[in-house]
Formats: C-alpha cells, structure tokens, sequence
C-alpha cells in the first residue's frame, strides 16, 4: 500500500509524533510509507535520522499546484494550512484521510466540515474530538476513534521497576509543562505547597518550559528546597522512572502527549476533568480525575495516593495495560490499515 502522511505544520508535538511513528510502523510493515512535511522542521529531520521517507511540503504542494501522486491513501494530520484544491487533487486518485488530535474551537470544526466531500474518514483521537465532528454536521459514519500512538518500548522499562518503587519514601510528584504563561507550572507548585502541609517529605518535580520564573514561583511559596526545576529533557523516560505520581495542572481541554507517556511509563496519574485529557481514563481506575484549576482537589488525590502504596501501584498497572493494549503503534497503525483497506475496497 502506498500511504502518504502529511503535516503542515512546523511544530514537534503529539501531531508530529504521530505523523512520524505511523509512518515508521507502517515501512516496517513492509508498505510504502512516505511524509509530506515543511523541510527544515524537526519533523522533516527526524524523518531523515530514521530513514523514514520524507517530501518537503511547498507552497505549491499546499495549494494543489505540485501534489506528489501516486498514492493509495493520503493521511493529513490536524490540516490547518492545507488549501480544498490539495484535497481535492488528492482525493482524484487516493482515499482521502484526516485525523484530528487537537480540539480548538468550533470554528476549527467548522472549516473541517466544509472538507467533507472530499474526506474519506475522519479519524478522532478521542472521543471528545468525535463530538466535535458531530457537532460541526459532519456525517457520523465518515467519523471513527483511533487513539493516539506510543512507541512503547521506550517507556515500558520505568514500568518494571514500579512495584518496588511504591514501597519507597519519599514519594516523587512530578509534571511536565511547556506552558507559557505559566499558568500550569503555577497551579502545580500551589499543589505541591499544600501536599507538603500534610506530607512534608514529599519531593516534587517540574519538566519542560525554561524559565527561571519557575523557580521564583517555588521560592515565593517557601517550597523551592522541595522542588526540582529540570527544564526541556530528552531523557524523559529516566525521568518518569523517577517519579510515582503525575499531576496534570493543564487548564484547558487538548491531549497531552506526556500524561500518555507517564502511564505507559507506570506512573500513577491525576487529571484535570477537561476534554481530551480525562478521555482515556476512568477514575478510581486507571487514574484519578479532579476538577480543574483546583489545586487544592490536586493535592487531596496526589495525598490520597502517597497514603496508600497499594493503590497507587495498582493504577499504574492499570493505566499502563490501558496504553499497551490501545495505543502502542503495532495496535494503532494495524487499526489504521484496516481503515485504509476498508475505503479501498468501497
């Protein structure tokens, strides 16, 4: 099968994850698997480094002037540059595809809808962006749910050593964060300054944006000796090993790329109650949910787990079967193939 993959935009976030490692599964699978992406971007390069094959997303391929043919299926991944003439050029001589990760507004669905006569299946990450497909009138047997992809094997590791860890005290609370404004960073650190009121020997961590106003924000709070600030890693899985709880402090509904990677990694997680981030998770199950922008609901649950080991071990498990058996990439690129040869056949 001849799949093309394509990313109009030039940022490396959960799309871009999963525009590269579909594609990555699907070579190795022994189909022709190609990206169409703006060169320069980490995309573009990443697909380079692992010798996945890579287009250069121009200007005129956006517009429909210069679309590389060929194609049994072209994949678009959350389109927001993509002029209709591209679709509708694709959709001559391929299945048509688009998979939408992030929520955004209605006016996003919107735009997607008028799409519609040229689209194949729109692919939801969750259920909360069917809803969305639903709601902005596009037909409910043109939509499917296919969750976000992992490439597991890089996480699966912190897993195993999880059983021993939640035996051990202190216990490490941790979140990642590239939010600028730091909303989240700071409703995470007014978290962790009531935790440390009942549980004074807890440890807390925050990963991602670089921004010395972090360590402000825990030193005002009288906290910064219990907090470890470690900025952008790309050792992210030895950091999750590191950790027992994750605490989501987003604010506002979209998927998480890291809150899915802490479960596969065993970490027991706390999430906010918001559209996209609490959609794979059951609580008391595989998680606990909170209502959002409370940091004191936060520091009740991430309490609760400290308290009591048993519990926390046993919703990481639970969590980490939920990514291995839903979103790990063989799982996920083979529902998707079968979606391709599903519109093939018709």
């Amino acid at each position: 099968m001849n799949i093309l993959n394509v990313c109009d935009s030039s940022d490396w976030d959960i799309v871009a994850y999963q525009v590269l490692h579909t594609a990555l599964q699907f070579s190795r699978l022994k189909h022709n698997a190609t990206v169409l992406c703006p060169r320069g971007s980490r995309l573009y390069l990443e697909c380079q480094k692992l010798k996945v094959q890579v287009l250069p997303l121009t200007l005129g391929a956006k517009f429909g002037f210069s679309m590389p043919g060929g194609w049994d299926i072209v994949h678009f991944y959350n389109p927001a540059g993509i002029n209709p003439l591209f679709l509708k050029k694709a959709r001559a001589s391929s299945r048509v595809f688009i998979t939408q990760v992030k929520l955004g507004g209605a006016r996003n669905f919107e735009k997607l809808a008028v799409l519609e006569p040229y689209v194949d299946m729109f692919v939801a990450a969750c259920n909360s962006v069917q809803e969305e497909f639903l709601r902005a009138g596009i037909d409910q047997r043109k939509t499917f749910i296919v969750p976000p992809c992992l490439n597991i094997g890089r996480w699966e590791s912190a897993m195993l050593i999880k059983p021993a860890m939640f035996q051990k005290r202190p216990y490490k609370v941790g979140t990642v964060s590239m939010d600028k404004s730091l909303r989240e960073q700071e409703l995470f650190l007014a978290m962790a300054k009531y935790v440390l009121a009942a549980l004074p020997d807890t440890n807390f961590m925050v990963v991602g944006l670089k921004d010395e106003r972090i360590r402000a924000i825990a030193r005002s709070l009288g906290i910064s000796d219990k907090v470890d600030v470690l900025w952008e890693r790309a050792d992210v899985p030895e950091i999750m090993a590191m950790m027992h709880i994750y605490a989501k402090t987003a604010r506002r509904d979209g998927m998480s790329m890291s809150l899915i990677e802490a479960q596969a990694s065993g970490v027991a997680c706390v999430i906010p109650r918001l559209k996209g981030l609490s959609d794979f998770t059951v609580n008391d199950r595989n998680g606990l949910i909170v209502e959002p922008d409370d940091a004191l609901s936060c520091a009740h649950a991430v309490t609760r787990l400290i308290n009591n080991p048993a519990l926390c071990h046993e919703m990481s498990k639970m969590a980490f079967d939920y990514v291995n058996n839903n979103m790990s990439l063989p799982v996920v690129a083979n529902l998707l193939l079968r979606l391709y040869e599903d519109a093939l056949q018709k």
